[in-house]
């Protein structure tokens, strides 16, 4: 029988893993700090979430600690070997071989990344683990953390920021422009583990870079627990790329917390690709655009057995000419549901939005929800919203089987098919390996 976990002992607990933080990062008093205004809003706060009660909250804050990986990992040569096959079946290494590009991984508490990036760091591209950015560059940090969220929207946020671990801050100088894209991987080592990275990007004006997120966890994990949070700031003329491509087993559940402020003339393109979003997976990223700037949100979903996806995006058009595009494919199989929610505001004048949703269900059980949001405040704004929901037609399938193909081939190509058009940014390494997932997934062999 599980043990009853009460508010009052989650407190403990969580204030024993920031006294523990505190010590093994050396942070600064004003970071501990923020830390325990969390701890106190925590107990008041929100939960705000459809699939995860309060108790197994509680469950997930309980664990016990666990042992990581080994000390003075250097290299990918001296991670576990199980850690280190799941990398070369993702492709990683043959990403880093290729681009010589910078590598992050985060396993549970623990970051590791390629040494190429001091080099980078010469030219004013800064790469470093959250806690060392903390102490190297305590003033930017400080004007940047956490002043895209509040403390006590939610028992998540409060929970994150009390106990955050990892994570990645990117600084790109002005002018700069990174030829090639930014590799960062979360993995999931242990069972009933929250996981809590933080990320800060900030990009100063008419910088370029495209920075790669891939999550995911070996299938032996059970319950487990994502809380990442993003806070991107884009300075004027900047131009950004984030890509997130998800692929956690049934048992995880996630939960991205993701903002920006995208400055006069920036663009801010973030695509999430979810081959496996695990058993719920619940976001609401929310972006503030100036004049003439632009943002486009991007999501590819796979929906597969009974897992749960709710996907949001509020985007506020605050400057003369901003624009805004929140598009989703989604691919609906078995039991599962996909929700989609998307808010278009516009404050300003000349501004244009627009929403799109489209879906293939492939199973009589499987559920598909679209809820379009658009909010004018002027008269002169273009916003507009579409949704396509169907199942594949029988006579395309029958078009490819009378061209020599069986009806699962078939059916996969009309799947990628479908999804192709938004992943037409994504690094051909990566492209064979969701493609694979798509064939597998369609075929059941998931």
């Amino acid at each position: 029988m599980t043990e009853t976990i009460t508010i009052s002992d989650a407190k403990a607990i969580i204030e024993n893993q920031i006294e523990e933080l505190a010590k093994r990062n050396r942070e600064p008093e004003w970071m501990t700090r923020i830390r325990y205004k969390a701890l106190e809003a925590f107990e008041k706060a929100p939960l705000n979430d459809p699939v995860i009660s309060e108790e197994e909250l509680l469950q997930f804050i309980a664990k016990p600690e666990v042992e990581g990986i080994p000390e003075n990992i250097e290299s990918l040569d001296d991670l576990p070997p199980e850690m280190k096959a799941l990398l070369d079946r993702l492709g990683i290494s043959e990403v880093e071989q290729k681009y010589i590009a910078g590598l992050a991984v985060q396993t549970d508490t623990g970051v590791i990344y390629n040494q190429f990036l001091q080099e980078w760091a010469k030219k004013g591209l800064i790469v470093l683990p959250t806690e060392e950015a903390v102490r190297k560059y305590p003033d930017i940090v400080k004007e940047h953390f956490l002043k895209l969220f509040s403390v006590d929207e939610s028992k998540l946020t409060a929970y994150h920021t009390a106990v955050w671990n990892g994570g990645i801050f990117l600084y790109v100088k002005e002018g700069l422009k990174v030829p090639f894209p930014l590799h960062l991987f979360f993995l999931i080592q242990e069972s009933a583990l929250a996981q809590a990275p933080h990320i800060i990007i900030i990009a100063e004006p008419n910088t370029e870079f495209h920075l790669i997120e891939g999550c995911t966890a070996p299938i032996l994990v059970k319950h487990s627990l994502h809380l990442d949070m993003t806070e991107a700031y884009l300075h004027e003329g900047a131009k950004a790329q984030l890509t997130v491509l998800q692929n956690w087993p049934e048992y995880v559940h996630t939960r991205p917390m993701t903002r920006a402020k995208i400055g006069k003339g920036a663009r801010f393109i973030n695509t999430t690709v979810g081959l496996g979003t695990g058993k719920s997976n619940v976001a609401n990223p929310k972006y503030w655009v100036e004049e003439n700037g632009y943002v486009e949100l991007n999501g590819i979903l796979l929906g597969q057995k009974d897992w749960f996806i709710d996907l949001g995006g509020e985007m506020y058009l605050r400057g003369k000419g901003a624009a805004g595009i929140n598009a989703s494919k989604s691919v609906i199989m078995d039991e599962s549901t996909v929700i989609t929610r998307g808010v278009i505001r516009a404050e300003a004048p000349k501004t244009r939005g627009h929403i799109s949703c489209d879906a293939l269900l492939m199973s009589d059980k499987a559920t598909m929800e679209t809820y379009p949001g658009l909010v004018s405040r002027v008269d002169d704004a273009e916003l507009s919203h579409e949704a396509a929901i169907g199942k594949i037609r029988e006579e395309e399938l029958f078009y490819l089987m009378s061209r020599g193909l069986d009806e699962e081939k078939a059916t996969q190509l009309i799947v990628k098919g479908f999804l192709e058009p938004m992943l037409k940014d994504i690094p051909m390494e990566f492209l064979v390996e969701i493609r694979k997932i798509i064939e597998l997934a369609v075929s059941g062999g998931m």
